[in-house]
């Protein structure tokens, strides 16, 4: 896993803006971590909570909308920075219908803003049934946007398709391969 703040040097494909957001969800997770980890880091201005078995909630009002699961869990509540392992996202849209499921090895997850970087093995499933593989894949949940600009297999009713990237606009469904589109053919 990266060092937090190592988000930079990421293909990045779209801006990222922070959020103002209540910050009880950040604190409401901190405080019951607090109580059953201690903190441990090298200052003091720097804790890190280091977990096992951690799902992480991130809310748009009262409604849940995305939860990732993740096998191990390092969290800095001073950058808002949790960096997974093992992980596996769900994503709901406003009407409780699934909008995107997706497993990585690594995931780099923003709590205030609830983005993420996935990478590893990253795979998935939209709420319209197209499968997809690539080596990594970022969700910008201000624009409701999943995408990736690296190599990507994908699977529907109609066949099997390779590009050079996607687009899953996920409040309108639509998903899009990018570049280089071929059908691979089954023998």
């Amino acid at each position: 896993m990266r060092a937090p703040g190592s988000l930079d040097n990421r293909p990045m494909g779209l801006g990222t803006r922070r959020v103002k957001r209540s910050r009880l969800l950040h604190r409401g997770l901190w405080l019951g971590l607090a109580v059953a980890l201690p903190l441990t880091g090298a200052a003091a201005e720097s804790p890190v909570m280091n977990v096992t078995g951690m799902t992480f909630v991130g809310t748009r009002g009262s409604d849940s909308d995305l939860v990732l699961h993740s096998e191990r869990a390092r969290f800095y509540p001073d950058t808002s920075m949790a960096y997974l392992e093992g992980v596996r996202a769900v994503a709901d849209d406003a009407d409780k219908q699934r909008s995107f499921t997706m497993t990585c090895e690594r995931a780099e997850f923003n709590v205030e803003t609830n983005d993420f970087f996935a990478e590893g093995d990253v795979k998935g499933v939209t709420s319209d049934g197209q499968r997809y593989s690539a080596p990594w894949v970022r969700y910008d949940h201000e624009r409701a946007l999943l995408y990736t600009d690296a190599p990507v297999l994908m699977v529907e009713e109609r066949g099997t398709f390779r590009g050079d990237g996607f687009r899953y606009q996920v409040r309108e469904r639509t998903f899009q391969l990018l570049g280089n589109v071929t059908v691979v053919q089954e023998p």
